[in-house]
């Protein structure tokens, strides 16, 4: 039997892994003898690569605290609703992206992420909330997402706010 734990583990990096293998998998073409096997080979550790780096950034969105709410993710919207507070903002509408860290991180899932759209509208999620994860699909339409911020949001123990994108602002002239 296998711990419980153990399978958690390889579950949350089941991604991670595979990239990792298909990444060796173009290594091991890559030391064929035939050209066409070469560049096969490339793409494949190209490919292997991209999927290991994604992975490794969507892990960074799970959590494995059952915290209040539910995210959801529809045609181009972000919908948060639990027993206390909710509401949807729109992708396209969206002004700013904000993590809020507390002082009783890292090991306690205290981070929020508070969404604020075009005429003030704020949404602001638990990480803790079930469908979390989802942001990180709906974040890469966004171009210019600071991953490496929220990475390191996650990791604060302090209380503070990290923007990790804002809106280009337009010149009027």
């Amino acid at each position: 039997m296998i711990r419980p734990e153990v399978i958690s583990l390889f579950r949350r990096y089941a991604e991670v892994i595979a990239g990792l293998l298909i990444a060796v998998l173009g290594f091991w073409l890559l030391t064929r003898p035939n050209v066409l096997a070469k560049i096969v080979g490339a793409l494949v550790i190209g490919a292997g690569l991209v999927m290991f780096t994604t992975s490794l950034r969507r892990i960074a969105f799970k959590t494995d605290q059952i915290g209040p709410g539910v995210v959801e993710v529809d045609e181009r919207q972000i919908s948060y609703f639990s027993a206390y507070e909710g509401g949807v903002v729109s992708i396209d509408g969206l002004t700013r992206i904000t993590v809020i860290s507390s002082d009783q991180g890292p090991w306690v899932d205290d981070m929020h992420w508070v969404l604020e759209e075009d005429g003030g509208t704020m949404l602001t999620i638990p990480n803790s909330a079930s469908g979390t994860e989802k942001l990180f699909d709906a974040f890469s339409a966004l171009d210019g997402v600071d991953y490496s911020m929220a990475t390191k949001a996650m990791g604060s123990t302090e209380n503070d706010s990290y923007v990790i994108w804002a809106k280009p602002r337009t010149a009027l002239h």
